[in-house]
């Protein structure tokens, strides 16, 4: 594994610490999200640090190399290329027509005088996030069947 990844995981690690540090320093209404920032960056970089670990051993090189070889494989192989690039599309497509609704369902809440709060816009957008994702594997995995 390259020296890279491990200097990406330290980084994230710092970047969380100083999310954790700018939480606790300033009380804000931000200071929570400060902490989930923080959270997050440290525990991914502790992913990340596991797996330098892991693969840099001596007795994981081969099968390491192994895997590097297959993922290769797996992102020069045109069906797989075509189907990525296919299932991307019809995602992207979905997202259009969600997002026409969205904006339709939206509109008729300000006419009708509907507040709506940041925390069901928020909710939304993940939502909007989560199955554009899942759709996108949906896709892929439908069309690899096929083809």
């Amino acid at each position: 594994m390259k020296k890279r990844n491990l200097w990406w995981a330290l980084g994230l690690m710092a970047a969380g610490l100083v999310c954790f540090v700018a939480a606790l320093l300033w009380e804000t209404r931000l200071s929570s999200l400060f902490c989930g920032f923080g959270g997050g960056l440290v525990f991914n970089s502790l992913i990340q640090l596991w797996r330098y670990a892991k693969w840099t051993r001596p007795e994981n090189a081969p099968l390491y190399q192994e895997r590097l070889e297959q993922e290769q494989i797996d992102l020069r192989d045109e069906r797989k290329v075509m189907l990525r690039d296919r299932s991307g599309r019809y995602a992207y497509l979905l997202g259009l027509v969600l997002c026409c609704f969205s904006i339709l369902a939206f509109s008729v809440l300000n006419i009708l005088e509907i507040q709506v709060s940041g925390l069901a816009i928020v909710l939304f957008l993940t939502a909007y996030l989560i199955v554009q994702y899942a759709a996108g594997i949906w896709f892929y995995r439908r069309l690899s069947r096929r083809y």
